[in-house]
């Protein structure tokens, strides 16, 4: 890197780089559902005698919901930008998630909830912090995207255990309360005090000449390339989710305690903030398909290290760590080459829909694996297909071509 561009880079950093600990922290709230779900089946399925497929579908309502969403909340986040979306969404999301505590007796009031929820989910999206970041960085876009991102992987670490803690305190009724309430009680004067303050998202759009383009988006979405890159993100959330969310059900099988699961699935937490991180100085220094390869290959060997041992703490932990590095970078892959592919005046548009459909991934994976549990009584099938499924996923980045020049994305 030349001189002037390390001054560039520098510079962008000084400008923006306030917006930071909102975007990481704004990240925290999109993953606390997601993660606090493996601890809360056993205590759902108990009281209530729902199967843990029932349970899963849950989480497949609002994949759904949002994905019906994404489109509309895409063109209103490029239009209002991501301050005001995200003051109205983060107490919304607070409250939804504290309302899942309200569930029960019938499994259909847990449904209700989740389709709820899917509204406040949309408003803290990722789309939300990473249209902030794509808007302003440019020399250190990959580097800025991964610490944003970096969110899930935190929330993935201490989900698990703080949400056991909760449960075996005041019960999953008041461990959702209680997740609802430090949701807004942390988040919401972060993105108050630091985010997009003196509307910064407005002059940004007018310096660079991004004022969104709805129809121009419309044509965007029919392209060859995008429909691979929105497909592989859909399988590749399938598989990462799948294992991530059921990691706690997974290692019991293996023969931890729920306590002992938690704490090694939080490994999964220490890998995304590691995995988010160096992927992000990859992205800014090589082609980001060969970045997203590599994490379908990090994927698998938590599959192949539990398949292969037993009982092993030692397995259970590196495996952990494995799925976390292939979660931490492959996401913000496919926001990064959504950047370089497609104009960035329809960011929000066009990362909204694939974001949503890694929802749907999200939320078919763990109502899949848990169908396969409910009928083999084994995790074991659903570890083995996760060997093709990133096999199809890296073929399909791989097809996506290199970068197009930035004259075709004017």
């Amino acid at each position: 890197m030349s001189k002037d561009s390390q001054v560039i880079a520098w510079d962008e950093w000084r400008q923006y780089g306030s917006i930071m600990p909102a975007c990481v922290f704004g990240m925290m709230l999109v993953a606390v559902h997601a993660y606090s779900l493996g601890v809360m089946i056993g205590p759902l399925e108990k009281e209530f005698g729902w199967s843990r497929s029932q349970i899963s579908a849950g989480p497949l309502v609002t994949s759904f919901a949002t994905l019906l969403m994404a489109p509309i909340a895409g063109r209103l986040l490029d239009k209002h930008g991501p301050r005001k979306i995200a003051l109205l969404g983060v107490p919304a999301f607070g409250l939804c998630l504290g309302m899942l505590s309200l569930a029960g007796p019938s499994i259909y009031s847990w449904l209700a909830l989740y389709a709820v929820f899917a509204v406040a989910l949309m408003m803290v999206f990722p789309t939300v912090w990473t249209a902030a970041v794509a808007m302003r960085f440019e020399k250190n876009r990959g580097l800025a995207m991964a610490i944003a991102l970096s969110g899930t992987g935190i929330t993935s670490a201490i989900a698990p255990a703080t949400t056991a803690y909760l449960v075996e305190a005041y019960g999953w009724r008041g461990a959702y309360i209680g997740l609802g309430t430090m949701s807004v009680v942390v988040v919401f004067p972060l993105i108050l005090l630091l985010f997009d303050r003196d509307d910064t998202h407005k002059k940004v759009l007018q310096q660079t000449a991004l004022i969104p383009s709805g129809p121009a988006a419309k044509n965007e979405f029919k392209q060859p390339r995008y429909v691979l890159l929105a497909l592989a993100a859909l399988l590749y959330s399938i598989g990462a989710t799948g294992l991530g969310i059921n990691a706690v059900p997974i290692l019991i099988e293996e023969g931890f305690t729920l306590a002992r699961a938690a704490e090694v699935a939080g490994l999964i937490g220490i890998g995304t903030i590691t995995g988010r991180i160096l992927g992000g100085f990859l992205l800014d220094h090589m082609d980001g398909r060969f970045v997203a390869v590599g994490c379908g290959i990090s994927a698998t060997l938590m599959a192949a290290a539990l398949l292969a041992t037993d009982q092993s703490i030692g397995a259970a932990m590196a495996g952990c760590f494995f799925l976390g590095l292939a979660a931490g970078a492959e996401y913000d892959a496919c926001a990064y080459l959504t950047t370089r592919h497609f104009p960035r005046r329809n960011f929000g548009a066009l990362f909204g829909l694939i974001g949503a459909l890694s929802g749907v991934g999200a939320g078919v994976s763990p109502l899949l694996a848990n169908a396969i549990y409910d009928v083999t009584l084994t995790y074991q099938t659903v570890l083995w297909g996760i060997f093709p499924l990133f096999i199809v996923t890296s073929l399909l980045f791989l097809m996506m071509g290199p970068y197009p020049d930035e004259a075709e994305l004017a």
